[in-house]
Protein backbone atom coordinates (compact mmCIF):
# COMPACT_ATOMS: atom_id res chain seq x y z
CA UNK A 1 0.00 0.00 0.00
CA UNK A 2 1.73 3.32 -0.78
CA UNK A 3 1.26 6.54 0.81
CA UNK A 4 -1.40 8.17 -0.95
CA UNK A 5 -3.60 5.51 -0.29
CA UNK A 6 -3.10 5.43 3.04
CA UNK A 7 -3.48 8.98 3.44
CA UNK A 8 -6.83 8.36 1.68
CA UNK A 9 -8.69 5.76 3.74
CA UNK A 10 -7.42 7.36 7.29
CA UNK A 11 -8.61 10.21 9.32
CA UNK A 12 -5.60 12.78 10.75
CA UNK A 13 -5.08 12.51 14.32
CA UNK A 14 -6.30 16.11 14.37
CA UNK A 15 -9.24 15.33 13.27
CA UNK A 16 -9.86 12.51 15.02
CA UNK A 17 -9.51 14.65 18.69
CA UNK A 18 -11.60 17.56 17.20
CA UNK A 19 -14.06 15.24 16.32
CA UNK A 20 -14.25 13.98 19.56
CA UNK A 21 -13.54 17.22 21.70
CA UNK A 22 -17.37 18.38 19.63
CA UNK A 23 -18.49 16.34 22.50
CA UNK A 24 -18.69 17.85 25.83
CA UNK A 25 -18.38 15.07 27.86
CA UNK A 26 -15.03 14.17 25.93
CA UNK A 27 -14.34 17.66 26.32
CA UNK A 28 -14.50 17.62 29.97
CA UNK A 29 -12.50 14.71 30.45
CA UNK A 30 -9.41 15.70 28.11
CA UNK A 31 -9.60 19.14 30.28
CA UNK A 32 -9.41 17.69 33.79
CA UNK A 33 -6.61 15.05 32.06
CA UNK A 34 -4.81 18.58 31.06
CA UNK A 35 -5.48 20.10 34.56
CA UNK A 36 -4.02 16.95 36.19
CA UNK A 37 -1.30 16.90 34.66
CA UNK A 38 -0.41 20.60 34.92
CA UNK A 39 -0.99 19.86 38.47
CA UNK A 40 1.96 17.28 38.89
CA UNK A 41 4.63 18.92 36.20
CA UNK A 42 3.24 22.46 35.93
CA UNK A 43 3.62 22.18 31.82
CA UNK A 44 1.20 25.17 31.15
CA UNK A 45 2.05 24.62 27.20
CA UNK A 46 0.14 21.42 27.41
CA UNK A 47 -2.69 22.68 29.29
CA UNK A 48 -3.12 25.66 27.11
CA UNK A 49 -2.64 23.57 24.07
CA UNK A 50 -5.96 21.19 25.41
CA UNK A 51 -7.82 24.34 25.80
CA UNK A 52 -7.16 25.66 21.97
CA UNK A 53 -7.98 22.13 21.16
CA UNK A 54 -11.30 22.05 23.33
CA UNK A 55 -12.52 26.02 21.83
CA UNK A 56 -11.20 24.54 18.54
CA UNK A 57 -13.61 21.56 18.39
CA UNK A 58 -16.48 23.35 20.12
CA UNK A 59 -16.96 26.15 17.27
CA UNK A 60 -13.51 28.36 17.76
CA UNK A 61 -13.14 31.64 19.71
CA UNK A 62 -15.82 33.60 18.49
CA UNK A 63 -18.26 31.29 19.47
CA UNK A 64 -16.42 30.89 22.39
CA UNK A 65 -17.18 34.25 23.21
CA UNK A 66 -20.53 34.42 21.99
CA UNK A 67 -21.61 31.25 25.01
CA UNK A 68 -19.64 33.80 27.07
CA UNK A 69 -21.61 36.55 26.50
CA UNK A 70 -18.20 38.79 26.40
CA UNK A 71 -19.12 41.42 24.07
CA UNK A 72 -22.61 41.57 25.74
Amino acid sequence: MNMATILKNTTSFSDALLEDLADPESAMYYLEAALSDYKEDGDSAALWMAMKDVVDAQGGIGKLAERAKVNS
